[in-house]
């Protein structure tokens, strides 16, 4: 199968999952391949938000059914959980909306929040405003990104592959940054 039917069979599939997860390398990703043509752009924003959505209405249910079960589990939730609820219960809406920007941090405020006494109506509301903001966003910037390769090199046949790897590297390097910091954190504690 060629790279192009491969973009077009699983490129929206890959766009929905790794939204539902934590998602800005895939949709920066999926931007700059819609920008390329090989993606429609309102598809990919489409299932940008749909994705990240439904992933923090599964992440939001789990804390409020299980969330207790999840701290025991997870012993770095525990550490952010008094704290994260009293902010989030003190600042209500700009707290939800803030935490989609929020790089690594989506899925364990999404299980916090539901854990919180916030009201499942206003999480669902302001949720889905900060999901489309963020989707769209994120998808533009990829689509953007893609338009000023164009711009600077003219349409260069095989450039995708540079860029993907690029972006796979930073994503990467972004998740070891994490990983070291947390275990420095630990070590502190």
């Amino acid at each position: 199968m060629s790279p192009d039917a491969l973009l077009h069979n699983f490129g929206y599939l890959a766009v929905f999952l790794g939204t539902f997860l934590e998602g800005e390398a895939i949709l920066i990703t999926a931007g700059f391949f819609a920008s390329r043509g090989y993606l429609q752009p309102f598809l990919v924003g489409l299932l940008a938000f749909s994705g990240a959505y439904a992933g923090h209405l599964f992440w939001f249910w789990l804390g409020r059914k299980h969330g207790v079960k999840l701290l025991d589990r997870f012993p770095r939730m525990k550490k952010h959980f008094g704290k994260g609820v009293r902010v989030f219960e003190r600042y209500g809406a700009s707290a939800i909306i803030i935490t989609q920007w929020l790089y690594g941090l989506r899925i364990t405020a999404a299980v916090i929040i539901g854990m919180s006494r916030i009201s499942v109506i206003k999480f669902v509301v302001y949720e889905a405003v900060s999901c489309a903001v963020w989707s769209l966003a994120i998808t533009a910037a990829g689509y953007y990104f893609g338009r000023a390769i164009e711009a600077t090199l003219g349409r260069v046949q095989n450039i995708e592959k540079y860029v993907l790897g690029g972006i796979v590297v930073i994503a990467v390097g972004m998740w070891a940054y994490h990983q070291w910091k947390e275990r420095r954190e630990s070590q502190r504690d």
